[in-house]
């Protein structure tokens, strides 16, 4: 590490750069998206300017906490860039210090940052996309999704023109179309018990429910009565219980954490989610292997020529990285490699990479 009073200079350097850098863009997404809300509020009777505002406000930070990795590749090779152009880089060369001293405090930040973001900030992020999406399916009248998981199995609520069905299940077989420990509530449109309906097993066919030994208690029967084959008509598929689920985007990592475990446990789906996991745990990794790569392309000494290119060759770098990333998480969707190797393997590689690049910029 440098000394305090330079570390603590550094550091600050960072800091502020990242924080303009933040606001800059996320000034501009508030712009675009305000003007993309502006126009759907305007279809609607109860749409207004202020409705507009309000949830661009609560998407912006969710919007610009994606670009995060962006933001500190760009910050991180603005700042370096001017440490080279000022020649405060040389003063520090000559002093002794080597480039890994010069970017500690940088990557110091970044990883504490990465840190940061995915246990507070993102929580917060996500609520308040979550609360947005609500609100503009609450103004076109849009029935947001009706399945929820919690440790005691899958709940769905399902209307149709005569009743409301309300289902929990333990765990659902999508190969087999079966549901586990089967409770079915029938109500009124006016929220009038009607019956219920137990059974061991249960099963998707043709738009029907099959209760197998089903026992089954109306509202005028005092007992439960015995059905071997029980059908309730319903208008869903496999499919439906699946997405009804809520949005991986739209969950932090604390969350994701309980929801996977009860997913399993009920039949559903997780590989979305496990991406999502894992990517949210490479953040601090991915965050520093930014802050290297733009040391690597921007550290370069400035009597050598060609700054402009090293820079953009930075930024290129560094969407490339995003496609990495893109392409590693549809394998990981797809099983075509482990979802831990597809969400991770983005950082990973961005750190060897520029491990490697400063490393023979260090030798040089």
């Amino acid at each position: 590490m440098p000394p305090f009073t330079l570390f603590r200079y550094l550091t600050w350097r960072m800091i502020f750069t990242i924080l303009a850098m933040y606001v800059a863009l996320a000034g501009l997404i508030f712009i675009a998206d305000f003007m993309e809300n502006l126009r759907f509020a305007e279809k609607y009777a109860d749409g207004s300017f202020g409705f507009a505002l309000k949830i661009t406000a609560l998407r912006t930070p969710g919007l610009a906490q994606l670009l995060t990795p962006f933001i500190f590749l760009f910050g991180a090779l603005w700042m370096f860039n001017q440490f080279n152009r000022r020649s405060e880089l040389s003063v520090m060369r000559s002093a002794g210090m080597s480039i890994w001293r010069v970017i500690a405090p940088s990557a110091l930040f970044a990883g504490l940052a990465g840190a940061f973001l995915i246990s507070v900030l993102d929580p917060a992020a996500t609520r308040m996309t979550g609360y947005s999406q609500f609100m503009k399916d609450d103004i076109r009248n849009k029935k947001t999704g009706l399945v929820r998981v919690f440790g005691d199995g899958i709940w769905l609520r399902h209307s149709d023109e005569e009743f409301t069905h309300i289902i929990n299940a333990a765990s659902l077989d999508e190969n087999a179309k079966q549901l586990k420990d089967v409770t079915v509530w029938r109500l009124t449109d006016r929220s009038e018990f009607v019956e219920r309906a137990d059974a061991a097993r249960a099963f998707l066919r043709d738009q029907q429910l099959q209760l197998k030994d089903a026992n089954v208690k109306t509202a005028t029967a005092a007992l439960f009565l015995k059905s071997p084959d029980y059908t309730i008509p319903l208008n869903l598929t496999v499919e439906d219980f699946k997405a009804g689920t809520p949005l991986p985007e739209s969950m932090s990592v604390w969350d994701l954490a309980s929801y996977m475990r009860v997913a399993d446990a009920a039949g559903l789906p997780t590989v979305r989610y496990r991406l999502r996991y894992h990517d949210l745990l490479s953040t601090p990794l991915k965050l520093i292997a930014m802050v290297m790569i733009a040391a690597m392309f921007s550290l370069r000494p400035s009597r050598s020529g060609g700054a402009f290119q090293m820079i953009a060759a930075g930024v290129g770098v560094g969407f490339l990285m995003y496609l990495i990333g893109e392409v590693s998480a549809a394998m990981g969707e797809s099983g075509a490699v482990p979802v831990m190797l597809a969400a991770w393997s983005p950082a990973v590689i961005g750190a060897l990479v520029a491990t490697t690049g400063l490393l023979h910029l260090e030798e040089g």
